[in-house]
C-alpha cells in the first residue's frame, strides 16, 4: 500500500506519494492519504521532539458513516482564524471560529464556536484550508488534548472524510458523501444529507 506523508504547509494542502514521487493537490473532502505518519514535522520542528503521540490513521469511510459517530454535525460558515503558529515561516491558523448555519445533529446551541486544528502531532486538517467566509458541512469531535483548548470547543478528525465543501446558495455539499473511495467526489442537496443523518442517528433534527 502507498505511503502518504504530509509534505508542506502551504495553502492549499499537497502530499507526497513516497513510493512514486508523486503529488496530490487537496480536493474537497479531506486530506487525501492511507496513512499519516507526521514524522517530518515532528523531527523538523524542536517543540515536538520529546513528543510521542505521533498521529497515524487509515482512511475510514465516506461522510456519512463517519459523521453519525461524532457528537456534533453542522452546516457551518468559517468567520475568521483566531489563533495562530508560525510554522516553517509560515504564519498557520490554529484555531477558528465557526457560525453555526444549520445544525443536523447534537446538542450544541451556540451560534459560533471554536474548532482547532492540527498542532503537529494529532490527526486533525491544517485549518488554512478552511477559507474564511467559505460554507462547510463538518461532523466535529470534542476539542481538549491541545493547549489552550477547552471542552466545550470542537475538532475535526482527518481519519476519514469528517466535511465536506457546501453552495449555500445552491444548498448542495460535495466531497467523498457515500462511496468511501479516497478520491471520491459527488455533489448533495444538504437537505437529502440531512435525512441521511436522520436515518442513523436519533438526535438529528427532525
Amino acid at each position: 500500500m502507498p505511503e502518504y506523508r504530509r509534505k508542506t504547509l502551504k495553502q492549499p494542502s499537497y502530499f507526497l506519494n513516497l513510493d512514486s514521487g508523486s503529488i496530490f493537490k487537496e480536493i474537497p473532502c479531506m486530506p487525501r492519504l492511507f496513512f499519516i505518519p507526521l514524522l517530518c514535522l515532528l523531527l523538523t520542528n524542536p517543540e515536538n521532539q520529546t513528543k510521542k503521540n505521533i498521529c497515524s490513521c487509515g482512511y475510514q469511510g465516506a461522510f456519512l458513516k463517519m459523521a453519525p459517530q461524532t457528537p456534533f454535525v453542522a452546516l457551518i460558515k468559517v468567520t475568521n482564524h483566531l489563533t495562530f503558529k508560525d510554522i516553517y515561516g509560515e504564519k498557520t491558523p490554529m484555531s477558528m471560529e465557526v457560525e453555526v448555519i444549520e445544525k443536523y445533529k447534537g446538542s450544541e446551541e451556540r451560534k459560533t464556536v471554536t474548532v482547532w486544528g492540527d498542532p503537529g502531532n494529532l490527526c486533525r486538517p491544517y485549518l488554512s484550508q478552511f477559507t474564511e467566509g467559505q460554507y462547510y458541512v463538518i461532523a466535529f469531535n470534542n476539542a481538549g488534548r491541545g493547549k489552550d483548548e477547552t471542552t466545550t470547543d470542537y475538532s475535526i478528525s482527518i481519519c476519514g472524510c469528517y466535511w465536506l465543501q457546501a453552495d449555500h446558495e445552491k444548498q448542495t455539499a460535495t466531497g467523498d458523501i457515500s462511496i468511501g473511495e479516497l478520491f471520491a467526489k459527488q455533489t448533495m442537496d444538504l437537505s437529502q444529507i440531512k435525512l441521511e443523518l436522520k436515518k442513523t442517528d436519533g438526535t438529528t433534527l427532525p
